[in-house]
């Protein structure tokens, strides 16, 4: 009899275990807040008697991770993974409508009549098309927890859309890609100040001065970005299939992603129309600069040995060069003032000075060119770049910027049309 009292005892207390189990690897994840990634406890510390205040939530959807600022009521980050088979699946952008997110407090959230008559288009930072392996994840994200004001015509859907699709070809040199988006607010200097005259931080330069719109009405307004960056990871370990041509690479940076190399970039765009000549190189960032600006750091497990980022700075340094010298004199000086806040990276090469001295003649062209379409910019557009150049990133860190893998080319500004086609009145989003 015991011994039966014991076996049902011992039965009983491994169901209850497994029924803890069971409902702990099931129930719905509680709010935490986080940092670094640890969750902390309110009952550590005495002065979260009453918990700690709340500035930003963060959700999780199918196909992307998304963190959101509840005093901007924009996302601040947006983390994704896409592959081949997410980014080419059947799901379908007809009849897909824009939500508020249900997680997201309605005191804190965009809202859709934010956006109406704004003059600025709903802005996906993980783009739709990149989640198209269900309709359930190609829906979700039209949730505003994903959506920024964005500059239409020029920017979200042309500029932007080419460098969403730049990206999702990525797919194609690594199996895995993974993908930070996010907003940015960046000073712009004055050049008024005297030498004689500094301003608080010590510099002898122009005081920095953030202006940018807000849309909505107060006191819930939507905080329009004056920036947007991207930082990419492709991984080729997870068996990806290169040598599409699209992202044809160079023998070298072939050989690195062969071997396991992990190619990395940072870019950051004005949110204004961006002429579609203008290559995206031009558009490199260092990630140690971007990640000030941004006030977070990306991928810290990938990227957390200084030689690695050095690398990737260095490479950049190259690239942004590259692109700069791409462009005529007055390009040079407008991508120069869009990304004051964060000047070219100098680590291991030099970079030359742009001249900000622009004659009044090549002032006048700019001001006097007529607005130029898309497919005007087709048939006049600059003649092809000759082959990729080798890569920047010095070897040994196993990592390569992602420009070193197709020459951060962009693709045509009619990607988006059927073969063949030249009509372009009805873009399709990505």
């Amino acid at each position: 009899m015991r011994l039966l009292f014991m076996g049902f005892g011992v039965g009983v207390a491994v169901g209850a275990g497994g029924c803890y189990l069971y409902l702990s690897a099931t129930k719905q994840p509680q709010a935490a807040r986080v940092a670094r990634g640890i969750a902390f406890d309110e009952e550590q510390h005495h002065a979260l008697k009453f918990g700690a205040p709340e500035t930003e939530i963060v959700r999780q959807y199918e196909g992307y991770i998304a963190a959101y600022d509840y005093r901007t009521r924009n996302p601040k980050w947006v983390l994704e993974h896409i592959t081949r088979s997410s980014s080419s699946g059947d799901a379908k952008r007809d009849g897909t409508e824009f939500f508020p997110d249900p997680g997201v407090d309605p005191h804190f959230s965009a809202k859709l009549s934010d956006f109406r008559g704004s003059g600025y288009d709903r802005g996906h930072m993980a783009p739709a098309a990149d989640h198209k392996s269900s309709q359930k994840a190609m829906n979700e994200t039209f949730s505003l927890i994903n959506i920024s004001p964005q500059v239409g015509a020029g920017f979200n859907r042309d500029y932007w859309a080419r460098f969403e699709r730049y990206v999702k070809e990525l797919t194609y040199a690594a199996a895995d890609v993974y993908v930070i988006t996010g907003p940015l607010w960046l000073p712009t200097q004055s050049q008024s100040q005297s030498q004689d005259e500094p301003h608080k931080g010590g510099s002898t330069g122009g005081k920095w001065t953030l202006v940018h719109d807000w849309i909505g009405k107060p006191p819930g307004l939507v905080a329009v970005p004056t920036h947007y960056y991207k930082v990419v990871v492709a991984d080729p370990r997870g068996g990806g299939e290169p040598g599409n041509p699209a992202v044809a690479a160079s023998s070298e940076s072939e050989s690195q992603l062969a071997k396991g190399a992990v190619a990395v970039g940072a870019f950051v765009m004005p949110n204004q129309p961006i002429d579609a000549r203008n290559p995206l190189s031009a558009y490199v960032v260092p990630l140690e600069d971007l990640e000030q600006v941004a006030g977070t750091r990306f991928f810290p497990d990938l990227l957390e040995d200084p030689r690695r980022r050095a690398a990737l700075d260095t490479a950049a340094a190259g690239w942004r060069q590259e692109g700069l010298m791409q462009l005529k004199p007055f390009e040079r000086l407008s991508v120069k003032q869009a990304l004051a806040a964060l000047p070219a990276p100098t680590s291991g090469v030099t970079i030359e000075t742009v001249d900000t001295k622009i004659s009044n003649a090549a002032v006048q062209e700019t001001v006097s060119a007529p607005a130029t379409s898309s497919s005007s910019l087709l048939s006049s557009s600059r003649a092809l770049p000759p082959p990729p150049p080798p890569p920047k990133t010095p070897p040994g860190t196993g990592v390569l910027h992602v420009c070193d893998v197709n020459a951060c080319r962009m693709p045509r500004p009619d990607f988006y049309l059927p073969s063949g086609s030249s009509n372009n009145n009805n873009k399709p989003r990505q």
